[in-house]
């Protein structure tokens, strides 16, 4: 048998294997039709029936917040009106005025207020989290192990411990009043652990080559950690800064705490506004209605964020407490 041939026979039974080998990897499947039919009906049920438990809510709330707001005098609260319709008959009617008395009820003062607590919340965490991790991280110092001990066996405290204190600092400070509250509500935000460990992980997956390469090259300390540390570890920047964003804008405790009782034309975050939207001063009596335009309103904002920002959110959300490297 020639060269040839030998060396032919040796590449077909080569990919004779390789498709055998293929086909055992594939999972078994079904061909009879019967069991593909009531598998697909199967997973189109169950997608069904996790999307309309997902979608009612907002569709809930999108037709309460087109009826009459005085529907609750007609209609028992625990019915469920299934689309928006006039009080006196079924046809079709949608009260948009609901969310313009939602506005003017001072959403404006809201957004704004919110945004800037938000916004500075993510500035000072970004800093302290990527200054205390940096230290925790490059640089060398006595009692480093013993204090990072100490500050991780802080996050067994739940955040509803620390309100007593951090209350207590606020008011011995004088924050309570006048523009110091802005500080006040963006102070529990400020420092995170969490957010530190994160850095610190990143900060180490630096390899010590190229701090080594930037010290040979001149850099000093301060130039090593601005320009070549902190862009490569970006992606920590946006997890932290996204998910101190959600935490800020989303909370409510701690406002309550610190704002109290709205008053009327007052500045005051997005959550207790709506807290207060929607209630008559003189009798308090809630109309839905304008309370679910409200809703709404209250989080077009972080939807519209989300949907912008939805590739690094998940990829932040996915990345949360792994070490990240640029």
């Amino acid at each position: 048998m020639s060269l040839t041939r030998l060396k032919a026979r040796h590449s077909s039974q080569k990919r004779y294997l390789k498709s055998r080998q293929e086909e055992m990897a594939k999972p078994i499947e079904d061909t009879k039709p019967l069991p593909i039919i009531l598998s697909w009906a199967y997973k189109i049920l169950i997608l069904v029936f996790f999307g309309l438990i997902l979608i009612f809510p907002f569709y809930f709330m999108i037709n309460e917040s087109l009826l009459n707001q005085n529907w609750q005098d007609t209609w028992s609260r625990d019915s469920i009106i299934w689309y928006p319709h006039d009080l006196n008959s079924n046809k079709i009617a949608l009260y948009w005025s609901n969310f313009k008395k939602a506005l003017e009820s001072g959403y404006g003062k809201a957004i704004l207020f919110t945004a800037a607590i938000t916004a500075l919340s993510v500035v000072l965490r970004i800093f302290f989290s990527v200054t205390f991790g940096y230290a925790f991280a490059i640089k060398k110092w006595t009692g480093k192990n013993q204090w990072w001990g100490f500050f991780l066996m802080l996050l067994v405290l739940p955040e509803v411990a620390l309100l007593a204190g951090q209350y207590s600092i606020v008011s011995k400070l004088n924050w309570l009043q006048g523009p110091q509250r802005v500080l006040a509500l963006a102070m529990p935000f400020a420092a995170s652990v969490f957010s530190g460990f994160m850095y610190r992980n990143a900060f180490e997956a630096i390899p010590n080559s190229v701090r080594e390469s930037a010290m040979l090259d001149g850099a000093s300390g301060f130039k090593f950690f601005t320009q070549i540390a902190l862009p490569m570890v970006k992606p920590t920047t946006w997890t932290v800064a996204i998910l101190t964003a959600f935490a800020s804008w989303n909370s409510y405790t701690w406002p309550l705490v610190v704002l109290g009782k709205n008053w009327k034309g007052a500045w005051t975050v997005m959550n207790i506004w709506l807290r207060d939207t929607g209630k008559d001063p003189i009798d308090d009596r809630v109309y839905v209605s304008i309370r679910m335009a409200a809703t709404i309103l209250a989080i077009l904002p972080m939807m519209i964020v989300y949907f912008v920002l939805r590739k690094r959110i998940m990829n932040a959300i996915s990345r949360q407490g792994k070490a990240t490297k640029g």
